[in-house]
């Protein structure tokens, strides 16, 4: 008799190691789903979502004389979309600051971080209670089931303590290697009627009202399930803005916009006679603004070698030099007419045109073929040679 074998068969079919075994299948759940992960590397937020600083109040006396109530929403595409959580750390850093000090109304009434503190109900008793300083994901009040009051969880720097009832709030930046959030658990999209960290009819979600007398300013990583599917997830670094401003927000591209509030499609690689089409993500020669392969578009100095104005008979005759070469593919995303440059990391860098010579010599034996491929299909063929026939003959610059 295999004495293990029987143990281990009892041991499987008793009650309390199933239980075991349900216990560690939660454990593993809540600890992989029950906050976000910070270090996941996610797509960004499609063009669109920004986060927008609304005035509430200006107040004129009382105790919040001088100071300003604000409401700071995160303006979404759909309905459906969740605000799942805000959060940053040293690679996405979130900040929410006031050029005044103290920084922020806190009402002794409210001890939470978030508005789970506040009942309407004794706003009598004092009305500047209403214009606490709180963060959320939806929730206004106390009217507000207790679920659907974001959590929290941060490492060295708590930023929760700038929202407690123990006094004003300060500035503060998350910016270390752990980084914090304020999040929610996906509810499923059959509670998406009431729960308020989905967009809704407005197509926004409400994430801080904070009172300060000081101009408000920071930024803060917005993570999104677009349409409520958590397939679709998004995450970007927000600035809070007063309007909404498109453009590349990403400060290493080569289109970066210091005053867009809302993603837009960045340019990482297209330089030096190359321009970026938002449309396919692709470098394309600046002298092509059409499709690929529209060389109807084509600007005939494009192909003018020799400066003569015109691209005549001398410059079809350098495409023969090079005729039934292999070009090479160029490498996404550089478009046909382009190569592609390396870091030392051996990561695509730049997006260059490629030369009409490249090397020492005379301009006719050294010719890159794939300047002249211009359906970028890896091959110099008559099919190039025929397009090249649409610009034949056309004056340089006209």
């Amino acid at each position: 008799m295999n004495w293990t074998k029987t143990l281990a068969a009892e041991l499987e079919s008793s009650w309390w190691y199933r239980a075991v075994w349900v216990v560690a299948l939660l454990a593993g759940y809540f600890s992989a789903y029950a906050q976000p992960d910070l270090s996941r590397s996610l797509p960004p937020l499609p063009s669109g979502y920004w986060l927008e600083l609304e005035e509430v109040a200006a107040h004129t006396s009382g105790e919040l004389e001088g100071m300003t109530t604000y409401r700071l929403y995160v303006n979404c595409l759909n309905e459906l979309d969740f605000v799942s959580s805000c959060s940053g750390d040293n690679s996405n850093p979130f900040e929410i600051s006031s050029s005044e000090s103290p920084a922020w109304y806190n009402s002794p009434f409210n001890s939470s971080w978030n508005a789970s503190g506040l009942n309407p109900a004794f706003f009598f008793i004092d009305p500047s209670m209403a214009y606490d300083s709180y963060l959320t994901l939806g929730p206004e009040d106390a009217t507000s089931p207790p679920a659907q009051h974001p959590q929290t969880v941060s490492g060295a720097i708590d930023f929760t303590l700038e929202f407690d009832g123990d006094g004003p709030g300060e500035s503060f930046e998350v910016n270390d290697a752990v980084g914090a959030a304020w999040f929610h658990t996906f509810p499923g999209l059959e509670v998406a009627a009431t729960h308020p960290a989905f967009a809704g009819d407005d197509l926004r979600v409400l994430v801080a009202q904070l009172t300060s007398a000081g101009e408000i300013s920071g930024q803060i990583q917005i993570q999104v399930f677009q349409n409520g599917f958590q397939a679709t997830e998004f995450r970007s670094v927000l600035p809070i803005a007063t309007e909404f401003v498109q453009g590349c927000t990403n400060p290493e591209a080569l289109n970066y916009d210091s005053l867009a509030t809302s993603p837009a499609p960045c340019n990482l690689h297209c330089t030096n006679g190359t321009w970026f089409d938002e449309a396919t993500g692709r470098c394309e020669l600046e002298a092509w603004t059409g499709d690929v392969g529209d060389t109807f578009t084509l600007d005939p100095c494009h192909l003018d070698f020799d400066d003569s104005g015109w691209m005549d008979i001398t410059d079809l005759y350098r495409y023969w030099v090079v005729f039934g070469q292999d070009p090479g593919t160029p490498a996404l995303p550089c478009g046909a007419g382009t190569y592609a440059t390396y870091t030392a990391e051996g990561e695509l860098d730049l997006c260059l045109p490629a030369p009409a010579v490249v090397g020492p010599g005379n301009g006719l034996g050294n010719l890159n073929p794939r300047y002249f491929d211009l359906n970028g299909d890896g091959v110099l063929d008559t099919a190039d040679f025929l397009n090249l026939l649409n610009v034949f003959g056309k004056e340089c610059g006209v």
